[in-house]
């Protein structure tokens, strides 16, 4: 009977394994089809763009902030972003890939941005990134860019703060936080070019080949994994604020010190946390933002979380349910923001 067990787990195991081949081929083919497509694309997919009240000629210090919402919808945390980097000094050029934005929306962006555009939903936020740079009047001018989206909510500290993190003198390119998933990149949720990147004919050579590819795999594996690989090649230098390594080499630290110590903890911490373990030690490379998200925003400072682990939790991490008391506890940030955009947003789901 176990050795029928066995062979039966074998089997599951095998066909478990082939029809993730399967899943990993057939969007690996439909990438290079859509990329093939792109070529036959609009080469712009902006639909209209609307002057802000700030300056955008000759500002040195520039944000292109991408947003998505099916209702059209600037929700207020999204507000609060803008506002922030406003306060900082940056020149926002805000995209939206929103299927329409009212007339009102349009005029609360207005006094934070100095140019707003509304363009088809084509090409990811890559494609929205590329268009957005594009609208700059002089890129000659520029020793501060800054590329966020509405993927994250936050920031929990005030972007001076955060930008102290990232000066020229240690990074060419700064990201928020790193990935080694397939291969080393900048997470392009929040990405700072200084002005030798800015300046770079790297910076020019990437977007000058972005194409608007409707693949998601072939913009996480081609543009965010080939931004930082063909900015690294160039000789510039990437870093991230928050990195991985960071939190994996903590997590490791703590095991080894206090082994004994999870031996208290509820079953399902306790498990997660030895699974967790397994996977740093073996080199599996993880999704920070997701797996050490309490860790990162309680010990590291990290100013965001994923917006998509509260409103999916797509790796099933446990305990995200407290993410409004470790946000409450590291900082002053008003968690209504996030609440008022999940009790929007969120289907037969609640955290």
């Amino acid at each position: 009977g176990v050795f029928l067990m066995s062979l039966n787990d074998q089997a599951a195991s095998r066909i478990r394994n082939a029809v993730s081949l399967m899943v990993r081929g057939t969007r690996l083919a439909l990438a290079h089809f859509s990329y093939l497509r792109a070529y036959f694309r609009h080469s712009t997919y902006v639909r209209e763009t609307i002057e802000g009240r700030r300056r955008l000629v000759g500002a040195r210090r520039v944000a292109v902030f991408v947003h998505f919402d099916r209702g059209g919808t600037v929700h207020d945390y999204v507000d609060h972003h803008l506002r922030l980097l406003e306060n900082v000094g940056y020149a926002i050029v805000f995209v939206s890939n929103a299927p329409v934005l009212s007339a009102a929306t349009l005029e609360s962006l207005k006094p934070r941005c100095a140019l707003i555009l509304r363009r088809e939903n084509v090409g990811y936020d890559f494609g929205a990134y590329k268009e957005g740079i594009a609208a700059i009047p002089d890129l000659s001018v520029v020793d501060d860019l800054l590329l966020a989206n509405d993927s994250v909510y936050g920031p929990f500290h005030h972007p001076a703060h955060i930008l102290e993190k990232m000066p020229p003198e240690n990074a060419d390119l700064w990201g928020a936080t790193d990935s080694w998933e397939f291969s080393f990149h900048l997470q392009s949720y929040y990405l700072r070019f200084h002005r030798t990147a800015v300046q770079s004919a790297a910076f020019s050579e990437f977007w000058s080949s972005v194409r608007y590819v409707q693949s998601k795999t072939w913009v996480v594996r081609r543009y965010e994994i080939g931004l930082t690989q063909a900015l690294t090649r160039a000789g510039l230098r990437c870093r991230a604020a928050y990195p991985y390594r960071q939190a994996a080499a903590a997590l490791v630290e703590t095991m080894l010190a206090n082994g004994k110590a999870i031996e208290g903890l509820d079953p399902v911490r306790k498990e997660f946390l030895l699974q967790l373990f397994r996977y740093v030690d073996t080199g599996v490379p993880l999704n920070g933002t997701h797996f050490f998200w309490d860790y990162m925003i309680a010990r590291m400072g990290f100013p965001f979380i994923k917006r998509d682990l509260l409103q999916k939790n797509p790796a099933h991490i446990p305990l995200v349910s407290y993410w409004e008391k470790v946000v409450s506890d590291s900082s002053d940030y008003k968690t209504d923001l996030i609440l008022h955009h999940l009790e929007i947003s969120l289907k037969n789901r609640s955290v």
